[in-house]
C-alpha cells in the first residue's frame, strides 16, 4: 500500500486524514514513521508516544494503521 493508496481509503471510510502524522517528530496524532531500520506507527499526544509497533516496511505499516483507525473509528451502517 502506498501513501497515496492509504489516504484514499481513509476518504472512502470517512475517517479524517489529518489524523495521520508522516514523518514528523512533534505533531500529536497517529505517526508513522522510518526510525533506522524499521517502519513505526504510534500514537503520539502531548509529546508522550504509546502504542509503538514497528514493522519492515512502509506497506505493512500502512495496512496496520489503516486497519486499526477502521476499527477504533468507523461509524456502523
Amino acid at each position: 500500500m502506498t501513501r497515496a493508496d492509504f489516504s484514499e481509503l481513509l476518504k472512502n471510510h470517512n475517517i479524517n486524514e489529518n489524523i495521520v502524522v508522516f514523518d514528523n517528530a512533534i505533531k500529536d496524532g497517529y505517526c508513522i514513521t522510518k526510525n533506522h531500520l524499521r517502519w513505526e506507527v504510534f500514537f503520539r499526544e502531548r509529546g508522550k508516544e504509546s502504542d509503538c509497533v514497528g514493522f519492515p516496511c512502509e506497506s505493512d505499516a500502512l495496512d496496520y494503521l489503516f486497519h486499526m483507525l477502521c476499527d477504533i473509528y468507523k461509524k456502523p451502517v
